[in-house]
């Protein structure tokens, strides 16, 4: 299984695709770190205010705009090109020849993309904490989405990582989804566009899905613990009933 593993994390980072898509990412987190540091605040698109930058509340903050990218294009692009890439064009009819149950080729190639996501959120993280020691002014303060009061320093290092943590589940949602509709629909183009509408409807559906479009205000809000339970519920239902589904399929699949 290990071995699977290292295959396909090799095979993604070979595909000059995967590798324009990171590369791509890094532009995008340091053109927005960058027009935070020229207008040195930050207004939140939701209609909260304008808050002053710091090196705390940087890493966060940034991900408004950030995430919106990653959640919509950079990550659906680059798991429709790995999952529906490989079978439709025939790569797999060559994998499942190798001496390893059928399910293990799904679930190593699943994991292989969790740790690349989790691989552009640390980026991400470690682009904000630096740019916002380097470049933007150092308090010792700062105040948590949604609240009055100040939150003193120590607090910032366990919000900082909350939020890149459900970021990551979040993510993690979005390429189960991805999982089962690349195995419906095996044209990636095609299976971006479903995806892509997919999350529409799905966020009509049931308003904490919105996590599928653009999903930096519940992801705050879920750090709250008075407004976590749904969040909590949606992300955690997603994951179960994207897997079953996705397994379910690839069992049958004939590739």
């Amino acid at each position: 299984m290990l071995g699977i593993w290292r295959s396909e994390m090799e095979r993604i980072w070979n595909r000059k695709s995967s590798l324009l898509l990171y590369i791509a990412y890094i532009l995008i987190v340091i053109a927005i770190i960058w027009s935070h540091k020229v207008t040195g605040t930050k207004v939140l698109r939701f209609g909260e205010g304008t808050v002053v930058v710091n090196n705390l509340n940087l890493p966060w903050l940034m991900m408004s705009e950030v995430a919106l990218f990653l959640i919509t294009a950079i990550l659906p692009i680059l798991y429709v090109d790995q999952l529906s890439g490989d079978l439709y064009s025939g790569a797999y009819r060559l994998y499942v020849l190798r001496p390893y149950r059928r399910f293990q080729f799904w679930l190593a190639k699943l994991l292989a993309l969790s740790a690349i996501t989790v691989i552009f959120m640390g980026t991400s993280l470690l682009i904000g904490v630096i740019a916002g020691w380097l470049f933007f002014p150092h308090s010792s303060t700062f105040f948590k989405y949604g609240l009055s009061v100040a939150s003193f320093r120590s607090d910032a290092i366990p919000y900082i990582l909350g939020f890149y943590l459900v970021l990551t589940l979040v993510c993690l949602v979005k390429l189960m989804l991805s999982s089962v509709v690349c195995l419906f629909v095996s044209r990636p183009l095609f299976a971006y566009i479903v995806i892509l509408i997919l999350s529409v409807f799905l966020f009509e559906l049931f308003r904490p899905l919105i996590m599928l479009m653009d999903p930096f205000r519940e992801i705050l809000l879920a750090l709250r613990i008075d407004n976590s339970f749904e969040f909590w519920m949606c992300a955690g239902g997603m994951i179960i009933a994207c897997m079953i589904i996705s397994f379910t399929r690839w069992q049958k699949k004939i590739v």
